[in-house]
């Protein structure tokens, strides 16, 4: 009985402590790294990276950038590519979904709208 309150406790620690430790996310300079590459493999990541991305909320990645429904990956890539290039500041400091997300809110801007009175902040395209 001790030696499993033992084990719960401790694998209950090793847990808490190494969660935010392990946050695996892309950097900025990561994501373009592999998506300028020539190499298949980058070119495949780049591709599962951007359409996985955008396919993860598409609502709150609409809220924040007005992406045509019939964009394709390609031009995301290229989108990406072209803010990187010009942007060499916010590849540096920023995550790779950050970095996507301010590329694309920048192509593809949205009309915003404040209801001060529901208290609700919508963007619309």
């Amino acid at each position: 009985m001790t030696k499993t309150l033992f084990a719960i406790s401790a694998a209950t620690i090793a847990i808490y402590f190494s969660s935010g430790l392990s946050a695996g996310y892309y950097s900025g300079k990561g994501v373009i790294a592999n998506c300028g590459s020539e190499t298949t493999y980058d070119n495949g990541w780049c591709a599962g990276y951007l359409g996985s991305w955008a396919d993860g909320d598409i609502d709150m990645v609409r809220r924040k950038a007005c992406i045509p429904s019939d964009t394709s990956i390609g031009t995301l890539k290229a989108v990406l590519m072209e803010y990187a290039e010009a942007n060499q500041k916010d590849v540096e400091a920023m995550s790779g979904g950050e970095l996507l997300q301010r590329a694309f809110s920048k192509k593809w801007p949205t009309d915003s709208t404040d209801d001060t009175a529901s208290q609700i902040y919508r963007k619309t395209c």
